[in-house]
């Protein structure tokens, strides 16, 4: 709760400062250097929102079951996908009304409402008992209880954030797999990205007809995405298992880049396969990648979600357009053509599809996800009950009980 308002406030205090610099006019002798203030912000603002957007998906990933979450995840995401398409149409007239610096300051208005309401639902969720905050202080008193030494426990202590963060990477395959599916994923959005854009470019040269070309497109993506949240997601998530999930969504892709890859380039090829890339994106993966979160523990769910929400995405989209920059750079002319990067794609694709089924078989099934998240709000439950109520050795048993979601051989073990 208290990283989630900081990170939030952190923003807000940032972007409100730039706007209040920008105002003053006290660069207008360079313009330049406002810009550069302008496009700090904006990193700043893309980099900030993805952070908040991953802490708020943590919370709700730790408050709900994965029953509750193949309900109100896909709803969730539908409802996010129709006010991005709502604000996306209202760009253009309030920037005509309120100018560059009014649209930043409308940015720290909705970044506070959000930072405002977050706080709320952790109250909410205090006051009505299912706070996943006290997850972790019983973590801690229950190494105590279970005999750890006083070096034992100034080791733990001691040990660094990165140490943490490695340690828990290498000891779970499921994030490690969620971080490379995540960076290979991102890296062929950012090469489709630049094939779409570089398509675009030599087929509309007109920059008015492009700019309308590409409000349709996105619209068009958003709508889909919406569609497929509201009704095909739910369905999936009720009688599809989430390995298989996983293992569809390169079933959908690659045949498009092969094709791509072979045929001659083409916009409405390029522009095909980057909106299924991006449809399914901000429809079924990113719901999927959130249920794989739930039945996790706290650090993974928190710290480990993280890492790979930030690091890990922002190093996809990167370090690929350091590397595309870099093969325009040594390249001779025209041989980092669109299609050039549609073959490449193709690679990066095969990359993220090995990926993406090696998740999968780490990925645990609908009933075994539900089993494991019910059995650990048992154990905190029992662990935040005073210890007089508990017979002796019963919280022991209990701790050390394997989860396997069978009720009754837990209540003989209580």
């Amino acid at each position: 709760r208290r990283a989630l308002f900081q990170t939030t406030a952190l923003a807000v205090g940032t972007l409100a400062t730039g706007t209040a610099v920008l105002a003053s006019n006290a660069f207008a002798f360079s313009p330049l250097l406002s810009k550069c203030i302008v496009a700090a912000l904006f990193i700043f603002q893309n980099s900030y929102a993805h952070l908040i957007y991953t802490q708020q998906w943590s919370f709700l990933g730790s408050v709900m079951t994965p029953t509750e979450g193949t309900k109100w995840f896909s709803l969730i995401a539908g409802l996010s996908s129709v006010v991005c398409t709502i604000s996306a149409t209202m760009v253009h007239k309030l920037t005509n009304q309120v100018g560059l610096l009014g649209l930043i300051l409308g940015t720290c208005v909705t970044l506070a409402i959000s930072m405002i309401l977050a706080d709320k639902s952790y109250e909410l969720s205090a006051l009505h008992g299912f706070d996943p905050s006290p997850e972790l202080s019983s973590r801690a008193n229950k190494k105590k209880r279970q005999g750890s030494t006083n070096s034992n426990i100034a080791l733990e202590k001691e040990e660094s954030l990165l140490g943490k963060t490695g340690r828990m990477f290498r000891t779970s395959p499921t994030l490690a797999g969620l971080f490379g599916e995540v960076i290979s994923f991102q890296s062929l959005s950012t090469v489709l990205n630049v094939c779409f854009v570089r398509q675009l470019k030599d087929s509309i040269p007109i920059d008015t007809d492009r700019a309308s070309f590409t409000g349709q497109f996105y619209a068009m993506v958003n709508g889909s995405s919406g569609l497929m949240q509201f009704l095909v997601l739910p369905m999936a998530r009720k009688y599809l298992e989430p390995q298989w999930v996983y293992r569809f969504l390169p079933l959908l892709l690659m045949p498009l880049l092969v094709y791509s890859a072979v045929q001659p380039s083409s916009l409405w090829i390029a522009a095909l396969s980057f909106f299924a890339l991006k449809s399914t994106d901000y429809s079924i993966r990113n719901v999927a990648n959130e249920m794989v979160y739930q039945p996790l523990d706290f650090d993974a769910r928190y710290l480990g979600k993280e890492v790979i929400g930030v690091f890990a995405n922002r190093f996809g989209k990167s370090g690929m357009s350091l590397i595309l920059s870099g093969l325009t750079t040594i390249l001779p002319s025209g041989w980092m053509g669109a299609r050039q990067l549609s073959q490449l794609s193709l690679v990066v694709g095969g990359a993220w599809s090995y990926c993406t089924v090696w998740l999968s078989k780490y990925v645990v099934s609908n009933k075994q996800a539900e089993a494991k998240v019910q059995e650990r709000k048992r154990r905190q439950e029992l662990e935040q009950q005073p210890s007089s109520s508990l017979g002796e050795g019963s919280e022991g048993a209990t701790v050390s009980k394997p989860i396997d979601g069978n009720d009754s051989e837990a209540k003989k073990t209580n």
